[in-house]
């Protein structure tokens, strides 16, 4: 077989295979150079003289169409576009990623993600987004796009009919440009459709056309929610399970709202004013602007937002059917209000590379905004939920009173009822001629005092006022139950033996067994635990009620600590007194029996001595503990009662107010500084 044959054969199969790509084209140039230097230029005519790029040339075409309409599918306002950064706008870009991390909850992350998109070139393409409004809102805003995309100069094109047919299946469009014959993978979220425009290639623009869906509910919708609904609208896709549809967030640069018709001009009534973002936000209501009769009476009366559609359409097909229809063409075209519209869509002048673009600009602003709203309300909803649920003031003033009201008589309770426990016969019995036959009687009598008048009455007035904040919602269980810095180590050791007993192990019970030593059966039951307890530091941890323990721990602590150096000291002082006593009259025996008798005076007046003198040192002595103990009893109630005092009135100042969390904090100032960087660099960028 000649060898030309072979390498047409070759190619002819490269080229026809799925697999030919960029690297064997390549490789194909070099072997037609190498053919060429070996064989030279055949003459004359034939198959066998075609050269090889002539034989490949329409499959290379091919491939290299069907390569660029592949890469063609990047768009730069796609989110996984190559990142090129220009320099101007590198500092820009970075803060806005510090932003999707520091204000995730406060933006529209597919918002700022496009606006960060538009920075990574030099010549962004603006997205602008024609939203269909009411029944046939869909249809309009595709005869609109044919209106502003069609060229007068051209014969109608085959785009501009399957523009208008694609409206028929409802699904949602991508205008961009490109030629028509491109391959386009489609998606079943938007079809994209390839357009020779001169007006998409000129101010880099494509369009999205779609349709506006606000359910009926458009007047209950704030301006940021509307706003967010026009400018990230939302896309319709089928899912395959059980044919439910889905929806898929598709930010744009710019929205046009399109209605047609009277029904789509009361679609449009009923959404709110977008005055302060006329450069975001933009409507167009398709309406006659010529009377039957010609007159321009209903141009002049329209508003600024009513565009004639039909009309536009009308003058370009007069042009395109002749050029001398030039006149009526352009009077035609101004009077539909076309040009403005297609102005406002374009952005209205020529961007240098270095700058951004003021649709860059106005959607970065946007997003700042609304973003330093967003946290602005969230902190100030927050701090009203907050002061909602705080107990009011007025509450808090009677609680306070009725604490006061309790004090005072808590006050009285301990003056009134320990002088009368004072004066009674029980404490009586502990005079200090009474001690000789009833010693046993002073720990007796003092733990009555302590258990039955000390701070009774105050203490049951304590749980009633303990119930009444805890019904307020001032206080829970927990915080009453708190105490002051005298009896703080008594609660701590209570708690820790519940924390002992709730979290007990057979690990911690061999390291108590090994450090004291306890039976091991008495390591499983609390009440040998409780009872070892009360022993050591005298706190019965097995009380345990809904009001503050001071009371009773103070007690408790008294009489495991007091009553017994009580009963202590007065056994130290009656030994001595008896001691003394036997010691001066021993003396005294042994004077007499010294002096056979002689000195009885001075052997009696010496063991009279002693004993006179032992007395008296026993009776001021027992009366200096006696006062002492008193003394402390009555400074020990009104410690305890300053304590639960000023527990409860703390109670009353602070408790029941739900205040902002820290965390929500730092994170509305981390939002607001980000937000704040970013509008300063904003600024700073031409």
């Amino acid at each position: 077989m000649p060898l030309r044959v072979l390498v047409r054969k070759s190619l002819l199969d490269s080229a026809s295979s799925e697999s030919f790509s960029t690297t064997q084209a390549t490789r194909y140039r070099k072997d037609e150079q190498r053919y060429a230097r070996q064989h030279g230029n055949p003459q004359g005519s034939g198959v066998d003289h075609i050269t090889p790029r002539q034989i490949c040339a329409p499959f290379v075409s091919k491939v290299r169409r069907r390569h660029s309409s592949q890469s063609s599918l990047a768009s730069v306002t796609a989110i996984n576009a190559p990142t090129t950064v220009p320099p101007a706008h590198r500092d820009l870009h970075q803060r806005l990623l510090a932003l999707q991390e520091e204000a995730s909850t406060h933006i529209n992350l597919s918002r700022v993600q496009l606006a960060a998109r538009s920075l990574e070139s030099e010549e962004p393409v603006i997205r602008v987004a024609l939203l269909g409004l009411g029944a046939n809102g869909a249809q309009a805003a595709r005869k609109l796009a044919r209106a502003l995309l069609s060229d007068a100069l051209s014969e109608e094109q085959a785009w501009e009919q399957e523009l208008l047919a694609t409206g028929q299946d409802g699904r949602n469009l991508l205008l961009r440009y490109g030629d028509s014959e491109d391959v386009v993978r489609q998606s079943p979220v938007v079809q994209t459709l390839h357009i020779p425009s001169l007006f998409l290639k000129r101010h880099k623009v494509e369009i999205l056309v779609t349709t506006l869906s606000t359910a009926g509910n458009a007047d209950r919708l704030s301006d940021a929610e509307l706003e967010e609904a026009i400018l990230v609208p939302s896309l319709t896709t089928p899912n395959s399970a059980g044919g439910r549809v889905g929806f898929v967030r598709y930010p744009v640069h710019k929205a046009l709202v399109v209605a047609e018709g009277i029904t789509g001009v009361v679609e449009y009534g009923r959404l709110p004013r977008f005055a302060d973002k006329a450069e975001l936000i933009n409507a167009a209501l398709s309406l006659p602007l010529r009377s039957a009769t010609g007159t321009n009476s209903v141009e002049q009366t329209a508003t600024s937002n009513v565009v004639d559609v039909d009309l536009a359409t009308h003058a370009i097909e007069l042009f395109r059917a002749s050029n001398a229809n030039g006149a009526q063409f352009s009077e035609e075209w101004q009077t539909s209000r076309l040009p403005a519209l297609s102005q406002w869509i374009s952005g209205h002048q020529e961007v240098p590379a270095t700058e951004i673009h003021p649709a860059v600009r106005s959607l970065l602003n946007s997003v700042l905004l609304n973003a330093s709203t967003s946290v602005s309300h969230a902190e100030s909803s927050q701090t009203a939920l907050a002061a909602k649920a705080t107990i009011p003031d007025s509450k808090r003033a009677h609680l306070d009173a009725l604490i006061s009201h309790f004090s005072a008589s808590w006050h009285r309770d301990l003056q009134t009822n320990l002088s009368a426990a004072l004066d009674s016969r029980p404490w009586r019995r502990t005079a200090w001629w009474r001690l000789l036959w009833r010693i046993d009687d002073v720990a007796v009598s003092a733990a009555d005092i302590l258990r039955l008048d000390w701070l009774t009455e105050a203490e049951q007035t304590l749980a009633f006022i303990s119930g009444r904040l805890a019904e307020a919602g001032l206080a829970t269980a927990d915080e009453l139950r708190e105490a002051g810095p005298a009896t703080r180590y008594a609660i701590q050791g209570a708690d820790r033996l519940e924390y002992s007993l709730s979290t007990w192990q057979p690990q911690q019970a061999a390291i108590i067994a090994a450090e004291r030593p306890l039976h091991a059966a008495e390591l499983w039951q609390a009440d040998s635990l409780i009872a070892r307890l009360k022993a050591q530091s005298g706190v019965d941890a097995s009380f345990h009620p809904p009001w503050p323990r001071t009371i009773h721990l103070a007690r408790q602590q008294m009489l495991h600590t007091l009553v017994p150096a009580l009963h202590r000291r007065a056994q130290t002082l009656l030994l001595a007194t008896l001691s003394t006593s036997a010691a001066a009259s021993a003396l005294g025996a042994w004077i007499y029996v010294a002096t056979a008798g002689a000195a009885v005076q001075s052997a009696g007046a010496l063991a009279a001595l002693g004993v006179v003198w032992s007395l008296r040192r026993l009776q001021r002595g027992w009366g200096r503990e006696r006062e002492g103990f008193v003394t402390t009893v009555r400074e020990h109630g009104r410690r305890v009662l300053a304590e639960v005092e000023t527990h409860l009135r703390r109670l009353v100042r602070e408790g029941g107010r739900a205040g902002v969390g820290e965390g929500d904090v730092e994170r509305w100032r981390r939002a607001r500084s980000a937000v704040l960087r970013c509008r300063e660099v904003l600024e700073r960028v031409k």
